[in-house]
């Protein structure tokens, strides 16, 4: 446990967890761009699963799970099956497109036919279409079709009086395994064709020839419409059987995904932030160049663990989130809160293991706690100034995760401290006005003081604060003008920062002077 001295004061802040806890905080930070990004992803999966768009309060047509609950005939159990997993494989596509382009960061959407007014329910040409902002891309019609025999299926589309031939024109998505040669086999029957309709011009059948021809261009013109839905037929039959577990291996297939991003994003902070602790450890001697390497290795590797987790567990928890039932909950969802859930259970979770352990008191970890909390919040906020001042993907939320954390603790422990003396004042106080009345005047006196405070210095707290936000909005990429305004507001909370300038940073930086603290 920690030491406390005679007086009562509060043991010396453990500054190898708090730097910890910076750096987590940077960490996390720093992959809140990911989490947004294929958490929203991991909400299109939830929304077909469920069939509902909570952020809309649209209602789809149909989703997964209620597909699941369709009713098959014992007759024609098989075909049943065959036709609702196609339906389950238009559905389960439709939010695998929408997860991709939302990764991507594009503005393309799918929209089944069937939740679109124009086309109605069951359309008999068209599934699926694609838009920007609400807009339907021209061209972009397409029906999917999950069927046996792939080549008896083109022929009927191909085929001029053909069973399909109302499919032409549009695109055609096929299962995975169906997809691979198909366009070859489209090519190959339009030659085929072709050199028939030769022989019928030679032979004078020029009305024969002319079918012949026209058979041929529609399987040129299918060679064309032919894509790959992204699903295969056992993917289709998943879906529509269990699609919980369908479901569940989308969301986590995207979420390693995030996780190998925040993974580069953990490792480029942490060990940007390793090497420059490790160079001046090195320079002061306490660490020799192999330990320096060595710790170098360990900062980054833990940073890019934690960047994995962090965006892998951000951005599933960010999908369930966003569609939530709740408004608040999917309020949270936009914030950086998701990215920042994996840190702060770290960071609570140290001080829990050390107040198990006895390193600290119940009212120290109290403390602790209210300090992580308020720091990591304040990094959240902060991480979003920062990206809008220094405008790089994950660098700027990292630096304002970083400053708004230290920021936070330092106004935190100020004030901590303040209270603690406001208490020992009491009690002296108290002791006084017991031996000696007079004591009593003085109470009185100083109640006035602190009265005629709160009336004058709480409202300019308060304008100090707004103008202190105002600064940042109205010069977001102005360095100078951020470190002034932080400055600023710290002078009146009674810290003085070291640098007021970037050029004052940069003269410290490209002086030949060792580093002193």
């Amino acid at each position: 446990m920690q030491d406390v001295n005679i007086a009562g004061e509060p043991p010396i802040p453990d500054k190898d967890h708090s730097s910890s806890d910076m750096v987590n905080a940077s960490v996390a930070s720093s992959t809140s761009e990911v989490v947004q990004r294929f958490g929203s992803a991991n909400a299109e999966f939830i929304k077909s699963y469920t069939g509902i768009d909570n952020e809309t309060g649209q209602t789809l047509a149909k989703g997964l799970k209620d597909l699941a609950k369709s009713k098959v005939n014992p007759e024609f159990a098989s075909q049943n099956l065959k036709q609702q997993a196609g339906y389950a494989a238009e559905v389960a596509a439709t939010g695998r497109d929408n997860a991709e382009a939302i990764i991507n960061r594009s503005d393309t959407r799918t929209i089944r036919s069937d939740d679109l007014a124009e086309f109605g329910k069951n359309h008999n040409v068209v599934d699926r279409v694609k838009a920007v902002n609400g807009q339907i891309i021209e061209g972009s019609q397409s029906q999917m079709k999950f069927v046996g025999d792939r080549d008896r299926l083109l022929n009927d589309i191909a085929k001029p009086d053909g069973k399909f031939a109302r499919y032409r024109g549009v695109k055609l998505d096929l299962p995975s395994e169906q997809f691979e040669g198909a366009k070859q086999r489209c090519k190959e029957q339009a030659d085929l064709y072709r050199q028939q309709a030769n022989a019928a011009v030679k032979a004078g059948k020029l009305a024969e020839a002319k079918r012949l021809n026209e058979y041929a261009d529609n399987y040129d013109e299918l060679a064309n419409n032919v894509q790959d839905s992204g699903l295969t037929t056992n993917d289709a039959l998943e879906y529509r059987l269990d699609p919980t577990k369908a479901t569940t291996k989308d969301i986590l297939r995207t979420s390693h995904r995030a996780g190998i991003e925040g993974a580069k994003c953990g490792a480029v902070i942490g060990g940007a932030i390793s090497l420059l602790t490790n160079t001046y450890s090195w320079l002061q001697g306490k660490k020799d160049i192999d330990e320096a390497c060595v710790g170098l290795a360990t900062d980054t590797a833990k940073a890019g663990a934690l960047g994995y987790t962090s965006a892998a567990a951000g951005s599933a928890l960010k999908g369930l989130m966003q569609q939530s039932t709740s408004q608040y909950t999917r309020s949270l969802a936009t914030t950086s809160a998701p990215a920042l859930a994996v840190a702060v259970c770290l960071s609570l979770g140290s001080s829990v293991k050390r107040l198990i352990a006895g390193e600290i008191s119940e009212a120290e970890f109290l403390a602790e706690v209210g300090e992580k909390g308020s720091g990591m919040l304040t990094a959240g906020m902060m991480s979003v100034v920062g990206q809008i001042a220094i405008p790089i993907p994950f660098v700027g939320a990292a630096i304002g995760g970083m400053i708004g954390y230290t920021l936070s603790s330092m106004f935190y422990q100020t004030a901590l401290d303040a209270a603690r003396g406001a208490e020992l004042s009491c009690q002296e106080l108290a002791r006084i006005t017991a031996i000696e009345t007079e004591a009593r005047k003085l109470i009185t006196e100083e109640r006035a003081k602190l009265e005629h405070f709160i009336a004058t210095e709480i409202p300019q707290l308060e304008a100090e604060t707004a103008q202190l936000f105002t600064n940042l909005a109205e010069h977001p990429t102005n360095i100078d003008n951020f470190a002034t305004a932080i400055n600023s507001y710290a002078l009146l909370l009674g810290e003085t920062l070291q640098f007021n300038n970037f050029e004052e940073f940069q003269i410290l930086m490209d002086c030949d002077d060792n580093f002193v603290f």
